[in-house]
């Protein structure tokens, strides 16, 4: 294989200059919310696992582009070297394999959370949300693979062999964009009608419900990346694909953020030992609800005090006015 300098290589320099600050901006994120979770000395659930697995598969992604551009991923298609073309085609299709099962799992430890927190009809919509994310994106990830016959014809294009219409992954490409936009929406509006059901402060709300919602800027990414997706097969892919890859990235980056933003209301605020209400947020009914039982309680014990305080008032000065009663 034949190594080319990233100083030769000006649109590498800019995916590269893309690629690792946002794949650093989602560990750090990813970080605050485990660290929130360790602080609170919460266990792991699976909408964690989820999102670990999410950005492991991000950080495979953008290793796979780094190690592509080395081999000419920026340049035009004929300035690649011939003896780089088999890696770097086995290698495309491991960035684009992990980074669609990235925007899977992210989307779906999201989802998970909620599933925490809703009952009836809310949680069975969830479910069929997330039964249409995952098989669309697991399917449009494996047709990485299987789109040729032979397989190998997918990385390595000089071998004879028949691949699918460009037209058939192209349009299921754009049929999984827009399933996955849906979700994204559908996912950021359900928090605001759930938190109407809980005693908390408007502003509480609002801001929970926020925190919940930042979903809709994956949604937003998701349908930006959908009009690049006609350059997946593109003549000179290598070149002209720059935006397909750079939003492809963004996408699951955005969703690991966004997913991250509501746990992480722990480090702005907090009262005493329990957590404030807008944890429902990011933790589960139980815990809102002991949270506000908590608040209850305490309440409650104020109230006697305070009538337990003025039945002593009234005691004093019924002896104060016995007292003037007998010296009189």
């Amino acid at each position: 294989m034949t190594y080319i300098p990233v100083s030769d290589n000006p649109r590498g320099i800019t995916i590269l200059a893309v690629l690792w600050p946002l794949t650093a901006l989602s560990a750090a994120f990813l970080g605050l919310r485990l660290y929130c979770k360790i602080v609170r000395r919460r266990q792991l659930w699976w909408d964690d696992y989820f999102i670990i697995v999410a950005w492991i598969l991000l950080l495979l992604s953008c290793g796979a582009t780094t190690a592509n551009v080395r081999l000419g991923f920026g340049l035009h298609f004929e300035q690649v070297p011939v003896e780089n073309l088999i890696t770097y085609g086995i290698q495309s299709n491991i960035s684009g394999f992990a980074s669609i099962i990235a925007v899977a799992c992210s989307k779906t430890s999201f989802a998970i959370t909620l599933l925490r927190l809703t009952d009836g009809w809310m949680k069975w919509f969830i479910w069929g949300l997330l039964v249409l994310l995952n098989v669309t994106h697991y399917l449009s990830a494996l047709f990485f693979w299987v789109s040729c016959n032979p397989p190998a014809k997918t990385w390595n294009a000089m071998l004879p062999g028949e691949c699918w219409p460009t037209s058939v992954t192209i349009n299921y490409s754009l049929f999984t964009g827009a399933c996955s936009a849906f979700c994204d929406f559908a996912l950021a509006l359900l928090p605001w009608r759930l938190l109407l059901r809980y005693n908390m402060y408007n502003r509480e709300k609002i801001g929970a419900a926020i925190a919940m919602s930042m979903g809709v800027f994956a949604g937003i990414t998701c349908i930006i990346k959908m009009t690049t997706i006609p350059l997946l097969y593109d003549s000179d892919f290598s070149y002209n694909s720059l935006p397909l890859v750079l939003w492809g990235f963004v996408e699951p980056a955005c969703t690991i953020v966004a997913a991250s933003i509501p746990m992480m209301r722990h480090l702005f605020k907090k009262r005493g030992l329990y957590d404030t209400p807008t944890e429902v947020a990011s933790t589960s009914v139980h815990d809102s609800i002991h949270s506000q039982n908590v608040s209850g309680s305490a309440n409650h014990r104020a109230y006697q005090q305070q009538q337990e305080k003025q039945r002593q008032q009234q005691q004093q000065q019924q002896q104060q006015q016995e007292q003037e009663r007998r010296h009189a």
